[in-house]
């Protein structure tokens, strides 16, 4: 990485460090449980710290303490924090909330269309990753038919994770996508999401003493097996093959945390690690090619 880039990347982590260190004063104030997730997971536990060139913050959470989160974010986090609800613009990138902090601008994104999204993607963003429930697998063919609607509302399709077939069919529902409201269909999209029921976790736990309580679902509790527990996927994910519907092991999350270092400070994330990126990356300690090595959003500040 030259050193202009490295320049760029400590001032975006900066940023990102400062959206991460709000969001966990304010799901300490609210008990609610969220963990670090994707590259900020992976770099907590490879680099104790960010990953060098990831341009962007990941956390999860399972559903109900999303929802929750949703509920207090605006009213708690300091004005320079953005929360960008998919459901409140007409124009659609995918179905994952952001949240912006607006005291770093970017010159351009990655995304391309800045215009399009009126410049909403242009500082530093935190992904805000769901756990839900997987009931079938006709649940994820049906997000994807909602995801294909909602294509509609972009400036252009990428098709190139549709194969065969399903390109000719993405196309024609992101057609007939362009009719209908984007907010009626986030709204179709949320409802075939919680189709399992909505994932909880009881309040008052710390990383010793971790449960879950699932709606609609009794007698699961602190400790429990792996049969005993929902098999849990990330309903908001982008719609790329090597993520798409990826599941995972229930009590990564389900009872309790870790804690990863990022910049010298614990933030909770998932158990059992090793398993969750040897599903997710494979050989996750190993770095990837130095021409990946780059900021993946943008790549020059205003």
């Amino acid at each position: 990485m030259d050193e202009k880039t490295a320049k760029y990347m400590e001032k975006i982590h900066d940023a990102n460090f400062d959206m991460l260190c709000e969001v966990d004063r304010i799901c300490r104030k609210y008990d609610i449980k969220y963990y670090l997730h994707g590259g900020t997971f992976l770099g907590a536990v490879r680099h104790r710290d960010f990953i060098p060139w990831d341009d962007d913050v990941d956390i999860g959470f399972v559903r109900a303490e999303y929802e929750r989160f949703l509920e207090v974010f605006e009213k708690e986090a300091p004005e320079r924090l953005k929360l960008l609800r998919p459901e409140d613009y007409p124009t659609f990138y995918d179905f994952m909330v952001k949240i912006a902090n607006t005291s770093v601008t970017y010159a351009a994104t990655n995304f391309g269309a800045d215009d399009f999204y009126d410049g909403r993607f242009l500082h530093p963003t935190m992904d805000l990753f769901v756990y839900d429930i997987k009931k079938s697998d006709f649940q994820l063919t049906k997000l994807k038919f909602f995801y294909a609607l909602a294509l509609g509302h972009r400036p252009y399709v990428n098709y190139v994770h549709f194969k065969g077939a399903m390109k000719a069919v993405a196309f024609v529902l992101s057609s007939v996508g362009k009719l209908i409201p984007l907010s009626k269909i986030a709204a179709w999209y949320k409802k075939v999401q919680v189709e399992g029921g909505v994932l909880t976790m009881p309040q008052g736990m710390d990383k010793e003493n971790a449960g879950t309580a699932v709606s609609g679902i009794s007698g699961v509790g602190h400790g429990a097996t792996e049969d005993e527990l929902p098999t849990i996927f990330v309903s908001n994910e982008q719609m790329n093959p090597k993520y798409w519907g990826l599941t995972f092991f229930g009590p990564c999350i389900l009872n309790g945390c870790d804690m990863g270092i990022i910049r010298g400070k614990e933030f909770p994330m998932p158990k059992l690690y090793d398993r969750w990126f040897s599903i997710t990356y494979g050989d996750y300690m190993s770095y990837p090619p130095e021409d990946k090595q780059w900021p993946q959003h943008v790549y020059d500040l205003v």
